[in-house]
């Protein structure tokens, strides 16, 4: 029940609070109500969530994007702790809320000096550029490496897509250094050369790759577990990247365009989709190896070493939408329980897998849109 003398009520809403406010006061004693009921929430030290525990509270905060959740520090001296100590930060932003290359700083620098260097559990960041005309990205690397020395544990990074601006990428072209990031999304980036050499960040095991053009001779890291490259990725097109993960478990690879990846040996992998589209550079207009097609990318495709059934030899569960040409150095699977195949492999093809599967279980073949 609302007080006598409030009438016309406005309602204002945030993430975090309703406060009602008067549009009018038709009497003087209305107001000093008003007033009476505020300093009496001042004076308890509770608002509308003071009843709640401190990580509650934090984990409220963890929602809000990062513009919103700094405001809150101006309430008081305790909501600015709690939001130093959140763990979990999104950090988006979009061209519309920054018109001005110089706000965009001031909320960076204001951000990183309020917050300090308090630990992330996670962290995501939607990056916009600096400035439309130069197309920079400053001060999203500020963010970048100011979560690194948070000690993150999981960073998303990805480059925010504006209808009414024209997409830039983000370049990359630095090794990320981290002894404690284990979860690393990366999409919409241009990831340059030393980028992927992950050896300094010892317990990474989880890599993704959405949309990103990757320019590197080698993906490099002997923590990764699972690593997932798909949604228009692009890879060299003058040779083929090599992946180094020895501890690899999970791998899914698929819808890129570039040359083939070429796998090394990977004895702990479990599972692997690997799907090679006709986007990819090593597909051949004919469905076979030297074909008519003098352009064709197939006569160059390195039959004598491989490329991809050598890193997938110890692989317990497989889903295949390779070449049918990799099978001529077709290794041993000897723990493969689980294969998968596409239309490309023919009745001559499939003895050579069989043959080389001693402990093939379940085989399915995937003819069009119908599964055998």
């Amino acid at each position: 029940m609302l007080p006598a003398g409030f009438p016309d009520l406005v309602m204002l809403h945030s993430p975090l609070f309703i406060l009602l406010i008067p549009s009018s006061f038709r009497s003087r004693r209305a107001r000093h109500l008003f007033d009476g009921m505020l300093n009496k929430t001042a004076a308890s030290g509770k608002g509308h969530f003071g009843d709640l525990t401190d990580d509650l509270l934090r984990h409220v905060l963890s929602f809000l994007p990062a513009a919103d959740a700094l405001q809150t520090c101006v309430l008081d001296t305790g909501w600015r702790d709690h939001w130093r100590r959140t763990t979990s930060l999104p950090l988006i932003f979009d061209q519309s809320s920054f018109p001005s290359s110089e706000r965009f700083k001031q909320l960076v620098k204001l951000f990183i000096h309020i917050r300090g260097n308090s630990p992330l559990d996670k962290c995501k960041i939607v990056a916009c550029l600096d400035d439309v005309e130069e197309r920079t990205y400053t001060n999203t690397i500020l963010l970048i490496e100011y979560a690194l020395k948070c000690q993150v544990k999981e960073l998303l990074l990805s480059v925010a897509v504006d209808k009414d601006f024209e997409f830039e990428p983000l370049i990359l072209d630095a090794p990320l250094i981290s002894q404690h990031l284990k979860i690393l999304h990366l999409e919409r980036f241009e990831l340059k050369r030393s980028t992927l050499n992950f050896s300094r960040c010892s317990v990474l095991e989880e890599l993704e790759m959405q949309d990103c053009n990757i320019d590197a001779r080698r993906i490099s890291s002997k923590s990764l577990k699972r690593l997932c490259i798909t949604d228009f990725c692009s890879f060299p097109m003058k040779f083929h990247i090599r992946i180094f993960a020895p501890g690899l478990i999970s791998l899914q690879l698929d819808n890129f365009d570039g040359l083939t990846p070429s796998l090394e040996y990977m004895p702990s992998l479990e599972t692997a989709y690997v799907w090679l589209h006709n986007s990819c550079y090593d597909s051949c207009h004919s469905n076979r190896q030297n074909c008519e097609y003098e352009d064709c990318s197939c006569h160059a495709y390195p039959v004598d070493e491989g490329v991809l059934l050598h890193g997938l030899s110890n692989a317990v569960n497989l889903e295949l939408f390779i070449y049918r040409w990799d099978l001529e150095c077709c290794p041993i699977f000897d723990k493969l329980k689980t294969l998968s195949l596409n239309e490309w492999f023919t009745t001559i093809d499939l003895p050579c897998i069989l043959q080389h599967s001693p402990v093939l279980e379940v085989l399915t073949l995937q003819l069009g849109s119908t599964e055998v």
